[in-house]
């Protein structure tokens, strides 16, 4: 009986977190945030074809999913927001374990050398996908 009634305090403790002190409902992302997310997990969206291709505008998705799976992304400055497009600073960079063998174990980290490059996101059926993604 103490486990369901703690079960259910925690459980009022996360709808209260998730609505926020006298909010009247769930704060949702903004754009920003949308973009920031298409980018920064494409890493691990790169250990399934699917999943990984789901992320680029249709057509847009690169041959080398391998690649992009032994690398890390995390946006390095101000994105610049035009319409339905935005541009955005992208650091890349290596240690990270690549996730697209298949096999499920953790390899090797990758020893890919840091860089920065510039890549294109559009707005598709209300979602951010990536257009335009190099690597260096």
């Amino acid at each position: 009986m103490k486990s369901k009634s703690l079960f259910i305090v925690a459980l009022l403790l996360s709808v209260s977190t998730w609505l926020g002190c006298g909010s009247s409902g769930v704060v949702k992302p903004t754009d920003e945030q949308n973009a920031f997310a298409s980018v920064e997990g494409l890493g691990d969206l790169a250990g399934d074809d699917e999943m990984f291709a789901s992320a680029f505008v249709a057509g847009a998705a690169p041959e080398n999913r391998k690649d992009y799976g032994e690398r890390g992304y995390q946006v390095n400055g101000e994105p610049s927001f035009d319409g339905d497009t935005v541009t955005v600073p992208v650091k890349i960079f290596g240690g990270v374990h690549a996730t697209s063998s298949g096999d499920g174990r953790g390899g090797k980290a990758s020893s890919v050398a840091e860089t920065e490059q510039v890549w294109t996101l559009q707005r598709t059926d209300g979602q951010w996908k990536i257009k335009d993604a190099p690597l260096g």
